[in-house]
């Protein structure tokens, strides 16, 4: 594996300054009012078990709360749900997955399920939902090339409790299901893997604990549930040239991932779930996200709702103004007094959307995009550190992202100036998630039911500080 330069890992950190510092998943106007089509997070990462594989979690729904019953969260049957792959660095997809789902119910009875449901195709799940898995292939004139490589595939129920569910993760298991053309996919209800003290930054960066990287962190999405699309494919799959990726060096290794919602200009609300019914007029996309938290933090709210409808490649012409200036560095200053510099950091951008010179940048000239760029060649690390690429492991943020990786402990350390030697050991106090993640596919551990559902009741437990670009 090859070393990242020192000078490089400090242009690595630039790439999350204008990320801000924390999300709470409702980044725009329009689509806070759309939870079912909101995009909350991705990761793109190499699984220690799937060395040569792409593996993408992208997630929906903000907030659940696992008791909100008897009508349970659900994908959308009107929405179209996507994972783009950029393989060139142009902005644009060349590879795409379109989930598309169907929803049934027991007209004749008001449960989720009837008490002691054992698996995925149990009679007694009343609400079940299923889909359909679409790869899309772009060329460059602009034509698209649709295969669908799975049908009717079931959705894991959200988790009412144990009764209804004795045994909820043998029913989620079931959710797990190989792709013909290779690689695995997942859908259905998760833990929020997310972690972040969102009273403390939304109430303009009140960090507990002084500068917060001594913990006593409030986890404010403890004990919420999201709605998660795990999708795990060959790495020839997702590359330009059709072939495995054979180091970091090669010139197939990078690709950018992003995720997109479409609804029909057109909808009218129907009882009935059909996705054909009520809806005319062309797809549209209302929502996407690539690095996390930009349109929460970095684009200003009059132009957040654009942000959504457009795509990666008209990012520098359309919101790389906003970046140069980042109004949370004025702020931290204001609170702590830290010196972070407030204007003129034209780095921030290169850095952000060009991807790092000699680890995930895809082209020598590349375009800047804000797509999660991942370089498959680099192997995962045996022993993870959250920091990533600033904390000298490769392998994580902004090298793609991790479920482990702490993207709020490393932004607010970049705001803070630590590409120009202004290393301020800034932190939420939150470092890491309240459940352990799975070693395995698909990796998110399961939710909190219903019934013992008690979100947000977690801090985390106060320890030494960690210094700046350091610790685990």
């Amino acid at each position: 594996m090859r070393k990242l330069s020192i000078g490089a890992a400090l242009v690595a950190v630039a790439i999350a300054v204008p990320l801000s510092i924390g999300s709470s998943h409702r980044e725009a106007p329009n689509i806070a009012l759309d939870p079912t089509a909101d995009n909350t997070d991705v990761y793109a990462f190499t699984a220690k078990d799937a060395p040569d594989a792409l593996t993408v979690v992208a997630n929906w729904i903000p907030g659940e709360v696992p008791a909100n019953g008897p009508n349970f969260f659900r994908f959308d049957d009107r929405a179209r749900y996507y994972i783009h792959i950029d393989n060139t660095g142009d902005g644009k997809q060349d590879v795409s997955y379109r989930f598309e789902f169907d929803s049934k119910v027991n007209p004749d009875s008001y449960l989720q399920a009837f008490p002691g449901v054992e698996s995925i195709d149990d009679p007694k799940l009343y609400q079940r939902q299923t889909y359909d898995v679409i790869r899309e292939t772009h060329k460059s004139n602009g034509k698209t090339k649709e295969k669908r490589i799975a049908n009717n595939l079931p959705v894991a129920p959200s988790y009412a409790g144990p009764k209804t569910f004795p045994n909820y993760d043998n029913v989620a298991a079931g959710a797990v299901r190989n792709l013909a053309s290779g690689g695995k996919v997942f859908a259905g209800q998760r833990d929020d893997p997310f972690f972040v003290d969102l009273g403390a930054v939304f109430d303009a960066a009140n960090l507990r604990q002084a500068t917060g990287n001594e913990g006593a962190g409030r986890d404010d999405l403890s004990g919420m549930a999201t709605h998660a699309v795990v999708l795990q494919v060959p790495e020839r799959k997702v590359t330009k040239n059709g072939r495995n990726v054979s180091g970091p060096d090669a010139s197939n290794a990078v690709v950018g991932v992003w995720s997109t919602t479409e609804r029909r200009r057109i909808e009218v609300t129907n009882a009935n779930f059909d996705s054909n019914k009520g809806s005319k007029g062309k797809w549209v996309q209302v929502s996407r996200l690539g690095n996390p938290l930009v349109n929460e933090v970095v684009i200003p709210a009059g132009k957040k709702d654009k942000f959504n409808r457009t795509r990666p490649h008209k990012d520098a012409a359309n919101y790389g103004q906003y970046v140069v200036e980042p109004e949370l560095a004025k702020i931290l200053n204001a609170l702590f007094d830290i010196g972070a510099p407030e204007t003129d950091r034209t780095d921030i951008v290169q850095a952000l959307l060009q991807g790092l010179p000699g680890l995930n940048q895809q082209t020598n000239n590349p375009l800047p995009v804000d797509t999660l760029k991942l370089n498959l060649g680099v192997p995962p690390s045996e022993t993870e550190n959250r920091f990533g690429v600033i904390g000298g492991d490769n392998a994580g943020f902004p090298n793609g992202r991790r479920l482990g990786d702490d993207v709020v402990d490393i932004e607010l350390q970049v705001v803070a100036g630590f590409l120009k030697g202004n290393m301020v050991p800034l932190g939420d106090g939150v470092d890491r998630n309240d459940k352990e993640f799975l070693p395995v596919f698909p990796y998110l551990p399961g939710p909190d039911s219903g019934f013992d559902s008690n979100p947000s009741d977690r801090f985390e437990p106060a320890h030494e500080p960690t210094p700046a670009g350091g610790g685990s």
